[in-house]
């Protein structure tokens, strides 16, 4: 089995991010494999994420949100597969944490808008 990571920054709070990215209907977006048929374990104190399946023969992986500052964290991704098309698999998981940062950061900007009264 082959392991690939990739790491992201978002420009917004640790929590923000983990809170976006550990939502389970945000999730079958991001994941590079079909949860419908496997595992996922959430730990919100250490921000982190692990998935797989249950024969454990297939791709399985885990996610870490790291606090990089009061506004700013890393989106840390590791994926173990069986999978032989390396570039792809790379390309994949690039994009796959490029989408989580942006939308996490998308979801908070528009939560802290919705909170504004209007125009000031």
């Amino acid at each position: 089995m082959e392991t690939f990571n990739y790491t992201a920054t978002a420009d917004l709070p640790a929590d923000e991010a983990f809170a976006f990215i550990s939502d389970a209907p945000n999730l079958p977006r991001f994941l590079p494999q079909d949860l419908a048929e496997g595992w996922l374990r959430a730990d919100a104190a250490s921000r982190q994420l692990a998935w797989g399946t249950e024969s454990g023969g297939d791709d399985c992986g885990e996610l870490r949100v790291i606090e990089r500052g009061p506004a700013q964290c890393e989106i840390a991704m590791t994926v173990h597969t069986r999978r032989t098309d390396s570039a792809q698999v790379r390309s994949e998981l690039e994009q796959a944490v490029a989408a989580l940062t942006h939308k996490a950061s998308a979801d908070a900007d528009e939560q802290r808008e919705d909170q504004q009264a209007g125009w000031v």
